[in-house]
C-alpha cells in the first residue's frame, strides 16, 4: 500500500517587539547572506539553504538545478535561470541516505489558506533583467511524490496537496493556486513593462485574502497595483514545497523571502515591507 507521506509543517517562532520572526503567521524566512552552504568552498553553488524560521533547509543535489550565489552583505543574492529550485527538507536529509532531493523523504510544507480561509502574504526582494521578456517566475511551487516506503523508487505525483505563487514581470499578472483552483490575475488597461522597476532590487507583495472568491493582491515596492481581471479565487489549501521550479521557476536575482500562512493584517503587512525597503535600500 502506498503511503501519502504528508510531510511536516514547521514551527513558528513568536516574540514581543517586531522583528520578522516575532509574527506567528512567519513560516518561511531566508536570507541571502545568511545560512548559505556551497557544494564545495568556492563554488559559488547552493547545495542548502538555512530557513531563518522552523528547522528547515532548502536544498538541491541535482547538476544544473542549483542556484549560484554572489555578493556581499544585503547584496548577497541568488542567481535563478528559470530552471533552479530547492526542495525543502527537515535538517536530517543528506545526499548520501536520501537520494533525490525531489524525493518524498524528509519533505517539509509551507502551509497557506488552512482549511480554505485565511489566505496568505509572500514577500520577495527580487531583481530581474530588461532583457527578458514578459516572463513568469514561480516563486512557490509544489512537485511532490507519493511516498511508496522506498527511497529512489517509482515517482508517483501527488494529486492531495498543491500550491502556486507566481509573479510575471514586463507584466502585471499575479498567480496563486491551490488544491482546488488558481487564477491569474492582470491589469488590462497597463502596458507591458509598466508594473516591475527592472535592472534594479524591487520588493513584490502577494497577498491572497482566502475564503470563497478571496481577493488577490499586487504591491511592488509598498505601492498597491490595481488589477482588474481574474482578481479572487476559491483556492483552497495552498501547499508548497520548492523554492523556484524545474520549468518556469525564478529567472534572475532572489535577495530575500518572506511566506506567511495567512494574509497579514495591514498594519503587519506595512511593517515588513518597512523592513525589507530599509535593508535592501529600495527606493
Amino acid at each position: 500500500m502506498l503511503g501519502l507521506g504528508v510531510g511536516l509543517i514547521k514551527n513558528k517562532k513568536q516574540g514581543s517587539a517586531f522583528t520578522v520572526d516575532s509574527l506567528s503567521e512567519v513560516i518561511t524566512w531566508l536570507k541571502a547572506d545568511t545560512g548559505i552552504t556551497e557544494t564545495s568552498v568556492g563554488s559559488g553553488v547552493v547545495a542548502r539553504w538555512r530557513d531563518n524560521i522552523g528547522e528547515a533547509d532548502w536544498v538541491s543535489n541535482a547538476s544544473g538545478r542549483q542556484p549560484a550565489v554572489s555578493g556581499t552583505g544585503t547584496d548577497t543574492k541568488l542567481v535563478f535561470d528559470g530552471g533552479d529550485r530547492l526542495y525543502q527538507k527537515e535538517y536530517s536529509w543528506n545526499t548520501t541516505d536520501d537520494t533525490f532531493d525531489f524525493d518524498f523523504s524528509h519533505d517539509v510544507f509551507d502551509v497557506m489558506n488552512s482549511g480554505g480561509s485565511g489566505g496568505l502574504t509572500t514577500f520577495a526582494v527580487m531583481e530581474v533583467d530588461s532583457s527578458l521578456g514578459q516572463t513568469g517566475h514561480i516563486i512557490l511551487g509544489e512537485n511532490h511524490y507519493v511516498d511508496d516506503g522506498t527511497p529512489g523508487s517509482g515517482f508517483t505525483p501527488r494529486s492531495d496537496i498543491n500550491g502556486f505563487v507566481i509573479v510575471y514581470t514586463k507584466g502585471d499578472f499575479v498567480n496563486v493556486s491551490g488544491i482546488n483552483a488558481g487564477a491569474t490575475s492582470f491589469n488590462s488597461g497597463t502596458s507591458a513593462g509598466d508594473e516591475f522597476p527592472l535592472d534594479q532590487k524591487f520588493l513584490v507583495t502577494v497577498e491572497y485574502a482566502g475564503g470563497t472568491n478571496g481577493a488577490i493582491t499586487l504591491r511592488v515596492n509598498g505601492v498597491n497595483k490595481p488589477l482588474t481581471n481574474s482578481t479572487t479565487v476559491t483556492a483552497g489549501v495552498i501547499t508548497t514545497g520548492v523554492l523556484g521550479y524545474n520549468t518556469g521557476g525564478i529567472k534572475g536575482d532572489l535577495y530575500e523571502l518572506i511566506n506567511c500562512s495567512s494574509k497579514l493584517s495591514s498594519d503587519n503587512r506595512d511593517l515588513v515591507e518597512a523592513y525589507l525597503i530599509d535593508r535592501h535600500s529600495i527606493s
